[in-house]
């Protein structure tokens, strides 16, 4: 194991993603400590971990790398406490996305800005970015002089209407903050590891049109305002086309899909791959890759990390094509784009990079005029009905 990680700090570790990354660091062998007021899961025995009860403790071990497995608003406290100090001492810090909530990305800037006054490195939770999977389709680009793609398809759906499944009773975002934002942060470092960089990929615009279903939650009294469960969109940067569709309605498949089509030295190619665990796969041009289908995504994600911060410079990874605030800021931007462009139901053009940052949704101001759901029986049943 490499040694720059031998230690994990979880806040939220209780919750599917942090308990996904504790399972993955029990697996390779890190000391585990963890922060949850939550009861404690009936299959953890915490012979295994550290539970530190106090959140001031938590937030004060020496550790190689915090993990914030929160949403947006509960994260801000324990993110401005390790970026303290972060000011006299380096810390790494893996975030759960997306960076902000949807109603106040005026966080954001703030956030770059103390990142980048410490002696932080702060990553995001896009498992794809961190997946062996990914940095094979790079190593293949590299085998030629020119490569050109013209499309890419990306497919993240599942059911999580379904009210037997516990995981669906876990409140979310509208789900182009809480899912395609994983699709968009793939589009952005693909195409900026071809380019050269984030305004490369902007250089020629961005022109969005998409349409969302809203989505019918199990446990709708949680919800402050409907959210869109479905989004299917159109996104050209240039003149690459973007296909994206992410699907949490009932009957949803069980997919994350990545179909990539271009040319490589003048020759057409097809890449396509899935992410999902127990079922991935690669094929290039029809042919297997003899990708392992139950590759862990999370163990992964600690493997990569590791080797980065044993090789990657700090202003490297937080400058450059890596899971860092500026691609987390630009998948949330994105994000944006598609909800504004589907509720507004028309096509949204952004002429450039700058633009895109400085977006808009008005989102803050729609938010008290958003349907509410009825908590109905048929509500609670997954066929929830709308009013104000």
């Amino acid at each position: 194991m490499t040694k720059s990680l031998e230690s994990i700090a979880i806040a939220g570790a209780w919750g599917y993603i942090g308990r996904k990354l504790l399972d993955a660091a029990l697996r390779r062998g890190l000391r585990v400590y963890v922060y949850d007021p939550g009861a404690t899961p009936d299959d953890i025995d915490l012979r295994d971990v550290t539970r530190v009860l106090d959140e001031s403790a938590f937030y004060d071990l020496k550790v190689d790398l915090y993990h914030l497995a929160l949403h947006p608003e509960a994260r801000h406290k324990g993110q401005t406490i390790l970026l303290r100090r972060a000011q006299s001492e380096p810390l790494y810090l893996l975030n759960e996305k997306p960076i902000a909530p949807p109603e106040t990305p005026e966080i954001v800037p703030p956030l770059m800005a103390s990142v980048d006054g410490s002696r932080s490195v702060v990553l995001y939770d896009f498992p794809e970015l961190f997946d062996p999977l990914t940095h094979k389709i790079a190593e293949y680009f590299t085998g030629f002089r020119q490569v050109e793609i013209n499309s890419i398809d990306v497919e993240r759906s599942k059911d999580r209407e379904d009210p037997l499944n516990p995981r669906n009773h876990k409140r979310m975002l509208p789900i182009q903050f809480q899912e395609s934002c994983h699709c968009l942060a793939y589009v952005v470092c693909m195409l900026a590891g071809r380019l050269g960089g984030f305004e490369e990929v902007l250089a020629g615009g961005v022109s969005v049109e998409a349409i969302a279903e809203p989505y019918y939650p199990p446990n709708p009294a949680d919800y402050p305002y409907v959210v869109d469960g479905r989004c299917e969109y159109r996104l050209s940067l240039g003149r690459m086309v973007v296909n994206g569709l992410t699907n949490f309605k009932s009957g949803a498949p069980w997919r994350k899909r990545r179909i990539l089509r271009g040319h490589a030295d003048g020759e057409p190619f097809v890449i396509d791959a899935d992410y999902l665990e127990g079922k991935k796969y690669l094929r290039i041009n029809g042919a297997d890759q003899g990708w392992d289908p139950n590759a862990s995504s999370y163990d992964a994600i600690l493997a990569t990390l590791a080797g980065w911060k044993t090789a990657v410079p700090r202003q490297e990874l937080l400058q450059g094509v890596y899971p860092n605030p500026r691609v987390a800021w630009l998948a949330y931007q994105l994000s944006a784009v598609l909800w504004k462009s589907s509720r507004d139901r028309r096509r949204i053009d952004i002429p450039d990079l700058p633009a895109l940052t400085t977006f808009d949704s008005g989102f803050k101001a729609a938010r008290s005029q958003l349907p509410r759901y009825i908590d109905t029986a048929a509500g609670r049943a997954g066929h929830s009905v709308y009013g104000h």
